[in-house]
């Protein structure tokens, strides 16, 4: 199977499928792309839903137009720009895809900025949105006390997280990053390898040449309706724009490239009828030069859509993130605690289908903190979106 149409697969996107199926008479440069307008009930002041460019899934206007050309029947280009009413316009990415590499059906190439390979929301975000809900899952977005700047103490996460003073999350995929990926099935079994600088964390660390990172994830499709995946990855975290200029020298052993983030996770996909479910989980830890201990956090969710009638479709997802504990001096005594406020995230949304290239969603955002003295936030917003 070509690399397009697992792509398709993997995010059920029948646009990846059309091209994958043109012949080489019929390829040419294709645009199509999708336009969301917002409406929503209050501020996101603690950033809640802004990614490191401050964007968010809920700003009033967002566009998306995507590029693709089919050179020959097995070697394509694809390309992504963006544009949010809260951020400058960018080129997401682009990348090249060779199929059938020395005619083995197995081997598909995808090299350039391309989103990530592993677990089934990053892939089936990307290309217009088969995300039923506006917002992203927790594991994908929300942003934690670290940051990379590399001398962060056990104190000065305490202090971040009493001020909701917020940095890097468990996974990012607002932005494509430099990738080469080595991907393919045979029968039942499908997989993925691929190696980018930075980390599932913070691919801003790219910029800086401080090491690579190894992601890899292996499925199994017993069943048309059925798909499973687990995932893995290992990288640098530290560096970026927000590198702390000592890093470089001697405040710790090694450099930034001798601390990492370890990731493993599962997947899953279910199919019934009208009826589909994801569900996703990932423990991840990170090494950090001045704390005694490994962070680490552990974070899921489960999704559900529903399609009751031809025009009309429901979606619920339920996340959570649990932070493990470190010890803080103050004074004389010592305090364990987590290193970041336990989160618990339920959202839900219906939408119409106006017509084939419009719909119409309303959708509510509810986020609870289980750890902290942190007032649940509400958000309610009415999104219309055209797809051309």
């Amino acid at each position: 199977m070509s690399v397009a149409r697992l792509l398709a697969r993997q995010g059920g996107t029948t646009l990846l499928v059309l091209l994958a199926t043109a012949s080489p008479a019929e390829a040419q440069l294709r645009l199509s792309g999708q336009a969301d307008i917002l409406a929503k009930s209050g501020a996101d002041e603690r950033g809640l839903n802004r990614n490191f460019r401050l964007d968010s899934p809920f700003s009033q206007i967002r566009a998306r137009l995507f590029a693709q050309h089919w050179l020959t029947d097995d070697v394509g280009v694809f390309m992504e720009a963006f544009v949010d009413s809260e951020s400058d316009p960018r080129l997401n990415g682009g990348y090249i895809v060779i199929n059938n590499v020395r005619g083995h059906e197995w081997l598909s190439i995808r090299a350039g900025m391309a989103p990530s390979l592993i677990g089934n929301f990053g892939l089936r975000s990307t290309y217009f949105n088969s995300n039923p809900l506006i917002g992203v899952p927790l594991a994908w977005q929300h942003r934690t006390t670290l940051d990379a700047a590399g001398l962060t103490t056990a104190s000065d996460l305490l202090r971040r997280r009493e001020s909701n003073v917020i940095s890097l999350p468990i996974l990012y995929d607002a932005c494509w990053n430099l990738q080469w990926e080595f991907m393919g099935e045979v029968g039942m079994f499908e997989y993925s390898v691929g190696i980018t600088p930075g980390s599932m964390s913070n691919p801003m660390q790219s910029s800086n040449e401080a090491g690579v990172q190894v992601l890899g994830r292996a499925g199994l499709v017993p069943l048309p309706e059925l798909r499973l995946g687990v995932s893995a990855g290992v990288g640098p975290y530290i560096g970026g724009p927000n590198r702390d200029p000592l890093t470089t020298a001697t405040s710790f052993p090694g450099g930034p490239a001798d601390y990492d983030q370890r990731l493993v996770g599962i997947d899953a996909e279910y199919s019934l009828g009208r009826a589909i479910l994801f569900a996703e989980a990932y423990h991840s830890s990170w090494e950090v030069p001045l704390v005694a201990e490994d962070l680490s956090a552990l974070a899921g969710y489960v999704e559900g859509r529903y399609d009751f009638l031809p025009e009309w479709f429901g979606a619920a997802r339920i996340g959570s993130m649990i932070f493990s504990d470190i010890t803080v001096e103050d004074g004389l005594q010592s305090i364990t605690t987590g290193w970041d406020d336990d989160v618990l995230r339920v959202e839900s949304s219906l939408t119409y289908r106006w017509a084939r290239e419009l719909q119409v969603r309303v959708d509510w955002q509810h986020t609870r903190f289980l750890t902290g003295e942190e007032e649940p936030v509400d958000l309610l917003a009415l999104q219309v979106r055209a797809v051309f």
